[in-house]
């Protein structure tokens, strides 16, 4: 007798088979922020010529050194706030709906016949799958973060100031009148491959799996700019990029570093189970309880490295063809810098003729959590420099200027609000085809102007 796989069983075990697929990791993403940008620019490692202080024939100090603190406060500050935003913001982009249009009836062995809408494809509808049912497929997503608080990611800006060397201020000296500005230009680019199953285990529950499959990649050409009061009033830069002995009354006062990196694995898991209260005479009700488990490598961020725990209520009523929707939820979400979302769909799905459907609706994700807001500060203080200048009688006079540490807004929260648009299409009973697009409504969080889904799910 030969052994056969139940058609249960082949979804989950390709999962299952995913789950342990070795990781084909090129590098530790959360380390390229901090190695090849601020380290590469401000710190021990940093492309800016050191220019020596020469007292008596020796030397005492350089002056590359004294953004050394610079450095360390971006790379304590910046460098978690920068990883946290693109590992949270990948990690939480949604799934699609845990059940659609077509299934298969073990008990009859007969594919279910297309006579209603598809059913709605980033929302759930109140309906489950039915006792013996399954559906499984794979959906796959681009992100492209291009903006942040309506911001382009490639002209966020940081400023640093000089250490203060002598008396508490800065401005003691000329030379602590020097700061520098560091472009980021970055891009992030993540391809999501979504693998999931859905088994209906009775009339009225499911219970679904689905398993991420990311490539993430980063990367720009961050360029640093010195503004350098010592060269516009005294003729000589005391700090500047290019070779050691560099004419100083002609520097090079601005410097590119290029920086990327990139990582392909498996991302959080999320096991979901849907109980519908109610399902007849065209009305559904019923809730979803979603649990996103941590198995994606934080380091490359690829998950969060906690688990989340989000639970919707769902409701749905057809009329005829037209099928609106309304889900509402709470998601708990224990990521460092990752506020506990208040979470809704509202829209609708529409049958347009036998096979096809089109979807939309309105998501949003609401912070609750003040606290978890993320800052571009590396500073709780304002910077203020006290520069010693000449007055427009010749004398010595001061003036004194405050320095913006980001050109980001700052916030107390990062609501996010998209209009998902999509359809679905079934060439054929047992074989359903998608697509979606995912249109930012709001400047709040990292976002891409245009997301968009493909994918397909298949009736065994």
């Amino acid at each position: 007798m030969k052994a056969r796989l139940h058609p249960k069983i082949l979804p989950f075990s390709i999962l299952s088979f995913l789950v342990f697929l070795p990781l084909m990791l090129t590098a530790q993403l959360n380390k390229v922020f901090e190695a090849e940008v601020f380290n590469a620019i401000l710190g021990d490692k940093g492309a800016l010529t050191r220019v020596p202080v020469i007292v008596n024939g020796m030397e005492i100090a350089n002056h590359g050194d004294h953004f050394q603190p610079a450095a360390e406060a971006a790379n304590n500050v910046l460098v978690p706030a920068l990883n946290n935003l693109i590992a949270n913001n990948v990690s939480s982009f949604p799934l699609s709906s845990t059940s659609v249009g077509v299934s298969f009836d073990f008990s009859t062995g007969q594919p279910v016949s297309i006579t209603e809408s598809l059913g709605p494809i980033l929302a759930e509808r109140g309906r489950t799958l039915g006792k013996n049912k399954i559906n499984f497929g794979v959906n796959y997503s681009h992100l492209g973060l291009s903006r942040f608080r309506g911001k382009r990611t490639e002209d966020i800006m940081f400023t640093f100031p000089h250490q203060d060397v002598r008396e508490e201020g800065l401005g003691e000296t000329t030379t602590e009148s020097d700061v520098m500005d560091i472009f980021l230009d970055l891009n992030v680019d993540a391809n999501i491959f979504a693998f999931y199953a859905t088994i209906g285990l009775a009339k009225n529950f499911d219970v679904s799996i689905a398993l991420p499959v990311l490539n993430i990649s980063l990367g720009g050409d961050a360029r640093a700019v010195i503004r350098s009061f010592t060269h516009a009033h005294e003729g000589a830069a005391d700090h500047h990029f290019g070779e050691l002995g560099e004419e100083v009354n002609n520097p090079t006062l601005e410097h590119t570093e290029s920086y990327e990196g990139s990582a392909f694995g498996i991302g959080d898991l999320a096991l979901r189970l849907k109980y519908a209260f109610l399902q007849g005479k065209g009305v559904g009700l019923a809730a979803l309880l979603d649990a996103r488990l941590p198995t994606g490598k934080t380091e490359d961020f690829l998950g969060t490295g906690k688990a989340n725990i989000r639970l919707m209520g769902i409701v749905s009523k057809n009329f005829g063809d037209f099928t609106p929707h309304l889900n509402l939820g709470y998601d708990y979400r224990r990521a460092d810098f990752d506020s506990d979302e208040l979470e809704f769909a509202a829209g609708f799905d529409h049958k347009i003729t036998r096979g096809f459907t089109f979807a939309i609706d309105i998501l949003g994700e609401i912070d609750l959590k003040q606290e978890e807001a993320l800052s571009f500060e590396y500073s709780e203080e304002p910077i203020t420099i006290t520069d010693r200048v000449e007055t427009p009688t010749g004398e010595p006079g001061t003036l004194i200027r405050t320095i913006e540490q980001t050109n980001i807004p700052s916030r107390l929260d990062d609501n996010v609000f998209n209009a998902a648009i999509g359809m679905r299409y079934a060439p054929a009973e047992n074989i359903i085809l998608l697509g979606n697009i995912l249109l930012p409504l709001n400047d709040g969080g990292l976002r891409s102007n245009i997301a968009y889904t493909l994918g397909f799910a298949v009736s065994l």
